[in-house]
């Protein structure tokens, strides 16, 4: 319980950091009636992560796995966020799946380094995959994002989308807000755009500083021109967990989240939205058990069309 108080602790103290540093530049079922649930008790040392430094190019990623069947989950976390976003989250997930679960540090957050050159969103996806083949775990792919998260899952699925099964949006940050509210008006966004530190001496910056002055870059117009060109595999099921209470400060900057995460589910077919009403932009704390009943739902959809 303590780790989590501290977790909570940090929501708050980053979430100005978080939301794009957490949403960009900073992300149903009865639950024993499926069969890709665990059909055997299991001790609580068999959901214990495996944590390793894998060697890509000059750098090291930080990824942690819980080893399981040949399905793997993969947790991405918030922009400003590392693996410890999932810490609760995936032991319980791999009891309920039975899959491999598999998070990770993105570079210059948590454990892993911090690289010299500007963010390439696209180069960050082939370090990923490079860590995942490393892994031997590039394929059957569950893949969940959170927040910022969310973008790199939908750029992930189309660089990769033979191997990718199934997706859940966890509150995404997406191509269509950036459309409704415009690139101007979110680069000079004090929750998105604008970090709550002084960048001005960049050696007297913390390594998570560092890091989210890199992700920002040169704003978003940059980071959309790759996502524009992105696309959600077709025929996979795709599942989109929207906040369902206020986080951002105006209402119509919420409103515009939310219509957003509307027309990107309008645009997927056979796609589904959820609203978890209990939550605001901090799903994976407010309402875990919602993520992994969201999971356990794509497994099953994905199942389904394999018959």
């Amino acid at each position: 319980m303590k780790g989590l108080e501290k977790i909570g602790n940090l929501r708050h103290h980053r979430m100005i950091s978080f939301f794009l540093a957490a949403a960009f530049f900073h992300t149903f079922l009865i639950l024993w009636a499926s069969p890709v649930r665990a059909g055997h008790s299991h001790n609580n040392q068999d959901f214990e992560a495996v944590e390793t430094l894998i060697r890509i190019g000059q750098y090291h990623l930080n990824f942690k796995f819980i080893k399981g069947g040949d399905l793997t989950i993969l947790l991405e976390a918030g922009g400003g966020m590392d693996s410890n976003e999932w810490s609760k989250l995936a032991p319980e997930l791999a009891q309920k799946t039975d899959a491999t679960i598999v998070s990770y540090d993105r570079a210059g957050f948590g454990k892993s380094d911090l690289p010299e050159n500007k963010q390439d969103m696209k180069e960050e996806i082939e370090w990923l995959w490079i860590g995942l083949q490393k892994l031997k775990l590039n394929k059957n792919l569950i893949l969940v994002g959170h927040s910022f998260g969310g973008w790199m899952i939908r750029l992930i699925a189309s660089e990769h989308p033979d191997v990718v099964r199934g997706m859940v949006f966890v509150d995404p940050f997406t191509n269509e807000f950036v459309d409704l509210l415009g690139i101007e008006y979110l680069d000079n966004h004090p929750m998105i755009g604008k970090l709550p530190f002084d960048t001005s001496q960049p050696d007297k910056l913390t390594k998570h500083q560092r890091a989210l002055v890199r992700m920002i870059g040169d704003g978003l117009s940059p980071k959309m021109e790759i996502m524009r060109k992105t696309s959600i595999p077709p025929g996979i099921p795709v599942l989109l967990i929207t906040s369902g209470r206020q986080f951002l400060p105006k209402t119509e900057e919420q409103e515009a989240w939310r219509r957003a995460h509307e027309q990107m589910i309008t645009s997927i077919k056979g796609a589904t939205l959820i609203v978890a009403e209990e939550s605001d932009h901090m799903i994976p704390f407010r309402q875990p058990g919602l993520i992994i009943e969201a999971v356990i739902k794509v497994i099953e959809l994905s199942e389904s069309q394999d018959r």
